[in-house]
């Protein structure tokens, strides 16, 4: 007797062990949140938290089969009020949070009514300000209805560092001719990464590994740099850690930190853009894929293992 079309064509619950990822596709929800609108200086877009943080979650998706969702459109700064002036469209944290779970649980509520998983949420961050979303993390596990939450940011390479530098020893010999430059070039890379901040080597060089960077701007930036490096500050005042604001002092000092109290490393990432390459920005594509490619094959392997 032949099968019946009705019953062989309807595919509804058949399909689990189908394609490379099997019963786990589809077990975690990915959303991202940035910024998006803040000044990073003459040669990055002004999106440019959002745009790395998208690329992030789309690129762990593909890796382990969850379900890149949505872009969180708000932006919050643990600065305070002050953070207004480099990024207009900044909200109290309070404010953020609440329009974020609003937003969270509308998408969330969209997959259940679909009769699709939603009861694991991985949320990435580009934009360091927005570091207080972890701070509520298991109350927005329980308003959500959540088993699992985990929210993360490129702060998960300090949690790796012997990894991240034998990455970046590697680097170092493949970019270089002889011993003495991959000594030189290791040095170098691994300034910038203890130098990481806002709007530095390290955030031109993710940019540039992304092709979202402005070549002939940043060549312009660089010659004026060189030429007055506290003035070219004023005029793009979030570069090396939103140095202009530093160095303003008063307001942006107490908001942001003094040089005995970095609370943020921005006064380390200022101080690291004078130093090297004699004030200017020297960003490295291939040191900025290095570190992209390791936050998503880190948050890849901790999804497929929970």
């Amino acid at each position: 007797m032949e099968a019946d079309p009705d019953t062989y064509l309807k595919l509804e619950g058949r399909m689990e062990d189908w394609g490379p990822f099997g019963k786990k596709e589809g077990d975690w929800l990915i959303m991202t949140v940035g910024n998006p609108l803040e000044g990073h200086g003459y040669a990055l877009p002004r999106s440019i938290d959002n745009l790395v943080a998208q690329y992030v979650g789309l690129n762990i998706a593909l890796k382990t089969g969850s379900r890149y969702v949505a872009h969180i459109p708000y932006t919050t700064d643990h600065a305070g009020d002050v953070a207004q002036d480099w990024a207009p469209k900044y909200i109290p944290i309070k404010q953020f949070i609440e329009k974020t779970t609003q937003f969270l649980n509308y998408h969330i509520e969209t997959y259940r009514t679909m009769g699709l998983k939603a009861s694991k949420l991985f949320i990435y961050s580009g934009h360091g300000g927005n570091d207080p979303l972890k701070e509520y993390q298991e109350d927005l596990k329980e308003e959500l209805g959540l088993d699992k939450l985990i929210i993360g940011t490129g702060g998960i390479l300090e949690q790796h560092v012997n990894e991240v530098m034998i990455a970046t020893r590697q680097l170092a010999i493949q970019l270089s001719e002889s011993k003495e430059e991959q000594k030189k070039l290791g040095n170098k890379f691994v300034q910038i990464l203890l130098g990481a901040g806002h709007a530095g080597h390290m955030e031109h060089s993710m940019a540039y590994a992304l092709d979202l960077m402005d070549e002939e701007k940043l060549e312009k930036m660089n010659a004026q740099l060189e030429k007055d490096f506290e003035a070219t500050l004023k005029e793009f005042p979030p570069l090396g850690g939103l140095g202009g604001y530093l160095l303003a002092g008063s307001k942006y000092e107490e908001a942001l930190g003094t040089k005995k109290n970095d609370k943020y490393n921005l006064w380390k990432c200022l101080k690291t853009l004078k130093r090297l390459d004699a004030g200017k920005v020297k960003p490295y594509k291939e040191l900025g894929k290095m570190v992209i490619d390791m936050i998503i094959d880190l948050y890849s392997k901790i999804l497929l293992e929970n």
